[in-house]
């Protein structure tokens, strides 16, 4: 990368101090920790108030099963973070763009709403999936890697280029005329799916007999596309309220909650 301050852009995940970590020590750094999960709920009209209202609406419906205060008070402060409100300040003229990304649909997506948001900026790009290779056992997605590893990959970011980064940000705008609440990534796509794409899936890792459903989410989230626990909790529930399974509801813990098929 050419000599300027870079802006780390990475998904606020548990771990996301690991990218912290592994620039350590390289250069002028700072961290934008880019809050939203762009795979769930609605895309339309982010930049306004009434956008952003009808996008945590969405969150608030799908993050139903988890009542705890802590959680409902949490959600609450992160309304003020709805849609695109941590991209809304460009990086500085002598600042560059990293974006740290791989398979995951959350991170694709913020890629894509990085190149619609700093037309201006200089990003460069890095792949976990470069490390792919070497790193068999990890799946494709940042959170997977470890900081030492996650280091390896600075001196191999790449230069977007801006007819590259053009053509991400129109896939961006395009998303946000459509109507979908469920995004996937695929064949280096993203791509709108229906609400009840994992359902499927979720009665198949559902037995006859009661099962832990934090387990059930688990094993669907082993598959080829990730998804959030409440999001596939939020399912689980509608599928009881169809008939489709039984769930005996752990008041202290969404995660501890029993589900069985029917």
């Amino acid at each position: 990368m050419q000599e300027k301050k870079v802006v780390h852009v990475c998904l606020d995940f548990n771990n996301a101090e690991n990218v912290v970590e592994a620039v350590e020590g390289l250069g002028t750094n700072r961290f934008l920790r880019f809050t939203e999960k762009l795979s769930c709920g609605p895309l339309r009209a982010l930049d306004t108030a009434e956008g952003r209202q009808q996008r945590f609406a969405h969150l608030l419906q799908t993050t139903s099963t988890d009542e705890r205060p802590e959680i409902r008070q949490y959600l609450l402060q992160y309304q003020d973070r709805m849609g695109l409100v941590d991209l809304f300040s460009a990086p500085a003229p002598d600042e560059s763009a990293l974006v740290w990304f791989g398979d995951m649909a959350d991170e694709q997506l913020m890629l894509r709403a990085v190149c619609a948001s700093w037309p201006d900026t200089d990003i460069y790009l890095a792949d976990v999936r470069r490390l792919a290779p070497h790193y068999e056992a990890f799946k494709n997605y940042v959170p997977c890697f470890p900081a030492e590893v996650l280091r390896e990959l600075v001196p191999l970011a790449m230069p977007l280029t801006k007819a590259h980064q053009q053509s991400l940000a129109q896939e961006w705008h395009t998303l946000t005329t459509q109507d979908h609440l469920l995004r996937i990534y695929e064949d280096d796509r993203i791509l709108g799916v229906a609400e009840d794409f994992y359902d499927d899936d979720l009665l198949s890792a559902c037995k006859p007999y009661f099962q832990n459903q934090a387990r059930i989410a688990g094993e669907v989230q082993q598959g080829k596309h990730q998804v959030g626990d409440l999001y596939l909790f939020y399912r689980l529930k509608l599928m009881a309220d169809q008939g489709r399974v039984e769930i005996e509801t752990n008041p202290d813990s969404t995660w501890h909650s029993l589900v069985r098929r029917l």
